[in-house]
């Protein structure tokens, strides 16, 4: 009876061993992977009628944190530092020249244009990176925190471009 007992328990341990050496296995062989085999679905086309004049490349540096006093950041704050980098393009749709906006003279022809406008303002995300991230001693952390400081990375660079003269060089390149 004693031997059965000892069998059985070696039985069960070898099995249990197997089990675990199984699991572990997945887990020092497992992938991430995204799967990108999915069908497309193309939700709008449309032809275009715009001439890209000037793109400006900028980097900024975004700083955004929760808000909250002192001890409130230091129990449950979150804090981000994000170096951005962005292009943004500017040029003139010629959608909206009318036909008051062309005048022919024997062979002159003048065409009035429309102002520049920003056409493209977006990170690019292989150069925008993270520098720093701090959370609070009991934060779990704020999930949307550096979504929001992305928006406000793209924002800014949008804003800084048109400070350094975008739409002036798109409409002097026009």
């Amino acid at each position: 009876m004693k031997s059965k007992l000892i069998l059985l328990f070696a039985f069960t341990s070898l099995v249990f061993f197997l089990i675990a050496l199984f699991l572990f296995s997945l887990l020092l062989n497992r992938t991430d992977k995204s799967e990108s085999d999915r069908v497309a679905v193309v939700k709008e086309m449309r032809a275009l009628s715009r001439l890209e004049t000037a793109s400006f490349t900028i980097e900024k540096i975004i700083d955004s944190e929760s808000s909250g006093n002192v001890f409130q950041k230091l129990l449950f704050g979150d804090k981000i530092l994000l170096i951005a980098n962005g292009n943004v393009i500017a040029g003139i749709d010629f959608i909206g020249i009318e036909e008051k906006d062309v005048v022919v003279e024997g062979k002159k022809i003048q065409v009035s244009l429309p102002p520049p406008q920003i056409f493209l303002a977006s990170l690019d995300n292989t150069k925008t990176k993270v520098y720093d991230r701090k959370s609070g001693l009991l934060s779990g952390g704020n999930d949307n925190l550096e979504s929001e400081a992305r928006a406000t990375a793209e924002q800014s660079i949008r804003e800084a471009a048109c400070s350094s003269g975008i739409l002036d060089m798109a409409s002097d390149n026009a």
